[in-house]
């Protein structure tokens, strides 16, 4: 397996990833929202694919720097992060969250955050098998006005 910087090359074996992640999205809107990514030098994505297999893509992740108000330092967070079912539990969304961390630690940046939902059940299990630490459940409630 080999971890690379993503592209506008890497496109045709991105995108499919993010819309494995992201099913209800267009390709559209998956594209668009990738060239902004890449556009934008606070955020950074990284591939993982296996060059044995004609460079077959099998995760990615996406993250970007963020400043809180109620913070002095800056923040590193994850976006996305994706590994293809076959290829899960064999090290490489820690592989690939580890040149996340580099990216950060070169921008002296000590903090990596990431959030999940009941949308994506074994998302807890992976962050905190990946050194992360559980901080809050976040509940999100919506009142429609009416007149």
């Amino acid at each position: 397996m080999r971890i690379e910087p993503l592209t506008e090359a890497h496109f045709d074996r991105w995108l499919p990833l993010r819309q494995a992640l992201w099913p209800k999205e267009s390709m559209e809107q998956l594209r668009d929202d990738a060239r902004r990514t890449l556009a934008d030098p606070n955020q950074v994505g990284f591939l993982a694919f296996l060059p044995e297999e004609n460079r077959r893509a099998i995760g990615f992740v996406e993250a970007g720097i963020y400043r809180d108000s109620d913070s002095s330092s800056p923040r590193a967070h994850i976006e996305a992060w994706y590994v293809i079912p076959d290829f899960r539990r064999r090290g490489i969304g820690q592989g690939l969250l580890g040149h996340v961390e580099q990216w950060a630690l070169h921008r002296a940046i000590a903090l990596l955050t990431s959030d999940t939902n009941a949308g994506y059940p074994i998302s807890p299990d992976a962050h905190e098998g990946a050194g992360f630490e559980k901080l809050a459940e976040l509940q999100i409630f919506v009142k429609k006005l009416t007149d």
